[in-house]
């Protein structure tokens, strides 16, 4: 039998030469490491938290210069081609453009917008949760303010067709937009309706409607907070004389009807680009739209702001026909089609 200080030693020896052969694996896997990244330490600090120190100021900058160089490296495409993800960073640097010119130029850089600043008369498919075919197209750059107060959003967009719904539970517009049942419903089954990789990304913006519902009052036009919203009819057809041109010869003509339309909002480019008006629906059948292949009416935000003679007239909302003429009206109660702005 063995003495047993001779046993000591060596159990001593095995372990000098495990730790000794440790060493050797980490310090060769460091030099791995350093070969192929050129970067030490995040395998030093990921081996032995704190041994190599903090990072000095120029290491983080140059970390901070790579991620910025990642996110500029997105190369220009067809908008159908992008992801929203990467649309959303296009939108930010539209947004974060020191003037409307420039943000323009980002846009035409990457081929969102003509040489005119239009936007591009593309659409690409958005596949709702109810397995409905819907269909996206950017109207606007820089033109809707964010609800936080935090600036400008970069880019507008519509989608059409969501769902067919009534505009209120009840057949009246009293209260407008602001407490209107396709408002809650937009915020809720609407949004739900959107895929996960687009929903994620839109932001809320502040909308100016008329919501009173029977006003000639402008300052009945009041902000709400929207993430999906009903077009107005002026943003749709830019300067409304709807009033004017029909009631404008009989006694009972109330002034002021016109601007409150006109108080909601200004007309997107895209609408602008395909010469719709109050008058015409534009060129191309630009608001001539379908649900699930059928050509549909559908709903602006505007209330009817007439109650003409004490009639009923207090129950309507504003929408387009089927055919796509952009002035026709329908009960508060009645089923539209739910055409939807969003940012990005």
């Amino acid at each position: 039998m063995a003495p047993k200080h001779s046993r000591k030693t060596e159990t001593g020896t095995g372990r000098g030469l495990l730790v000794a052969a440790c060493i050797f694996v980490v310090l060769a896997v460091g030099v791995l490491v350093l070969a192929v990244t050129g970067r030490l330490r995040p395998f030093v600090e990921q081996v032995a938290p704190g041994l190599a120190g903090k990072p000095d100021v120029q290491t983080q900058q140059q970390d901070a210069s790579s991620d910025t160089a990642t996110s500029q490296a997105l190369e220009p495409k067809s908008y159908s081609e992008y992801s929203w993800d990467e649309l959303t960073q296009i939108s930010a640097k539209i947004a974060a453009a020191a003037t409307d010119n420039e943000g323009l130029e980002i846009a035409r850089e990457y081929n969102l917008a003509d040489a005119t600043g239009v936007p591009v008369n593309e659409t690409r498919e958005v596949v709702l949760d109810d397995n409905t075919l819907a269909y996206a197209r950017i109207v606007g750059f820089r033109h809707d303010q964010r609800a936080d107060g935090s600036g400008i959003a970069g880019m507008t967009l519509m989608v059409s067709m969501l769902s067919e719904q009534p505009m209120e539970a009840s057949n009246t517009n009293e209260g407008g937009w602001e407490s209107s049942a396709l408002r809650s419903w937009l915020a809720g089954d609407g949004m739900a309706l959107l895929p996960d990789d687009l929903a994620t990304h839109i932001v809320s913006v502040a909308k100016a409607t008329n919501n009173a519902g029977i006003t000639a009052d402008s300052a009945s036009v009041t902000q709400t907070s929207d993430s999906l919203w009903a077009f107005s009819a002026v943003e749709v057809c830019g300067q409304i004389s709807w009033f004017e041109d029909e009631f404008a010869s009989e006694i009972s003509y109330t002034a002021g009807l016109d601007a409150v339309l006109n108080a909601e909002g200004t007309q997107y480019p895209y609408f602008a680009s395909k010469g719709v008006t109050d008058e015409t629906g534009g060129s191309g059948g630009a608001l001539a739209l379908s649900y699930r292949g059928s050509a549909r009416s559908w709903w602006y935000r505007s209330a009817y702001p007439l109650n003409y003679a004490d009639t009923s007239s207090s129950s309507y909302f504003f929408r387009v026909s089927e055919t796509g003429f952009p002035s026709s009206v329908g009960q508060a109660d009645s089923t539209s089609g739910v055409v939807a702005g969003f940012c990005i």
